[in-house]
């Protein structure tokens, strides 16, 4: 492993990536500082692991947190440049990393087997589903991953220098491409952050670098057959340095309430719903074969194990209304591809349910991009409701509202309940008003609108609205 400086300062510390990178950094003995202007402890359980551990974390970005005694920072990509902290650390020529760079040089100082699974869909739960599979083996890995993951402890979870090295890829700024691996995982490949890359052909011709950093050292890229821009990326390689998986090398499926099929001879049964999670499944168990200490029966213990992630298709409770109680679940399906997966999920899991779908668009530039796609893709609920844009590190554009993708579905779907609730805190009360007995009431969104899935059932078991 990699020797890191005494004390080292995170800028934007709160992000799901960085904070993974400073519980590393803190449990290798160095000093940890950050910054962070959304940081609440008590609604991210990492910050709060952290600051139970003695990290200063600050509020807001200023030229004063850099301290004499920091001698590295690390910053999150959501971090502007001219963000006082970083300027004066670059004043003082303060040696800097940007939160991919500093994770691909701990992969890069790894002496275990290297893996990176990236995708528009599936990758966090795949890295999690990786890690758990590879810690049930008692293989020891090192896991960063881009969610809370309980069977991990959180969403970092470190293992031995020897053990497997096991990271999320994300291909958000290019990120992914300081990532080396021996064995890389492309889940799927489809239309997503073009603020960044401008149009799906830039897209692909990162993906197909990052697949490139694998395979060009005599690693291995694991792919989704039943994805069409992941089959295109392995289209451009050497087959033989390309691993496919699909639904069609499987017998005796079956998807309700859970999935169960036959592998290779093997009965899987999966504590996780929805066909994706089939498929991410079989990204992991596709990993096995390629690593000499971990035998087949091992892996599909390991993955039949795994109890999911944080914000991905999670119970959060029940709610009682005057009729009986609803089912609370919160994901963090955010693009419409996400969405449609996880309602087709739901609807499998509990087909006698209707469901109450409220989503919070991310991003005004993803809301633009894919404004019809959302619409088409929650009218698949029973009734919807839809909140502001979360914008994250975006400035508003006026012109791009969250209403108007409630307006294409009452136009599109006549007969779909839609309704439009601008402030995110009346949502619990409107939801209320509309519950039934035994519906599902599903939270969606990569913003904070799972605040209001706890705010819900806190009224729903106190009779007092937080």
């Amino acid at each position: 492993m990699i020797k890191l400086p005494s004390h080292i300062y995170f800028a934007g510390i709160g992000g799901i990536g960085v904070s993974a990178l400073a519980q590393l950094a803190l449990e290798k003995g160095s000093a940890v500082s950050g910054a962070d202007n959304s940081a609440k402890s008590n609604e991210n359980p990492a910050l709060f692991r952290l600051l139970e551990k003695g990290v200063v974390i600050y509020n807001d970005h200023n030229a004063g947190n850099i301290g004499q005694e920091v001698d590295m920072v690390v910053a999150s990509a959501a971090v502007s440049n001219n963000s006082p902290d970083l300027v004066e650390a670059r004043k003082r020529g303060i040696p800097f990393q940007s939160r991919a760079e500093f994770l691909g040089a701990l992969m890069a100082a790894h002496s275990g087997t290297k893996i990176a699974i990236a995708g528009t869909h599936g990758k966090t739960t795949t890295t999690s589903l990786v890690g758990v599979m590879l810690k049930y083996a008692g293989l020891s890995p090192t896991v960063f991953v881009g969610g809370e993951v309980p069977q991990l402890g959180g969403n970092v979870h470190l293992g031995s220098d020897a053990g497997p090295f096991v990271a999320e890829a994300c291909e958000a700024y290019d990120s992914f491409l300081f990532l080396k691996p021996d064995i890389a995982v492309i889940t799927s490949v489809e239309a997503d952050h073009l603020d960044h890359f401008g149009d799906v052909a830039n897209m692909h011709k990162s993906y197909l670098e990052f697949a490139k950093n694998t395979i060009s050292t005599g690693g291995k890229l694991i792919y989704c057959a039943d994805d069409e821009g992941a089959v295109h990326i392995a289209s451009l390689l050497n087959f033989e340095y390309c691993v496919p998986y699909s639904i069609e090398e499987l017998e005796d499926v079956s998807y309700f309430p859970n999935p169960t099929f036959k592998w290779n001879g093997n009965t899987v049964s999966l504590g996780i719903p929805g066909k994706h999670n089939v498929l991410n499944s079989l990204a992991a168990l596709h990993i096995q074969p390629l690593l000499h200490n971990l035998t087949a029966e091992q892996a599909i213990n390991g993955v039949m194990s795994f109890s999911g992630v944080g914000r991905r298709q999670e119970i959060l409770g029940e709610i009682k209304l005057k009729d009986g109680s609803a089912l609370v679940i919160d994901d963090y399906a955010h693009h419409p591809t996400e969405i449609s997966a996880t309602l087709n999920a739901i609807r499998n899991a509990y087909p006698a349910s209707r469901i109450i779908a409220i989503f919070q668009p991310h991003l005004y530039s993803r809301t633009r991009d894919f404004m019809s796609g959302f619409a088409s893709s929650l009218s698949t609920a029973d009734c919807i409701l839809i909140t502001d844009i979360y914008a994250a590190r975006e400035a508003p554009m006026p012109e791009i509202r969250a209403s108007d993708i409630a307006m294409l579905i009452s136009n599109k779907f006549h007969n779909k309940s839609v309704h439009y609730i601008p402030n995110t805190k009346d949502i619990p009360a409107s939801v209320l008003d509309i519950a039934q007995n035994k519906d599902i009431i599903l939270f969606m969104g990569a913003g904070d609108i799972n605040i209001q899935a706890e705010r819900l059932i806190q009224y729903s078991n106190s009779g007092c609205m937080a």
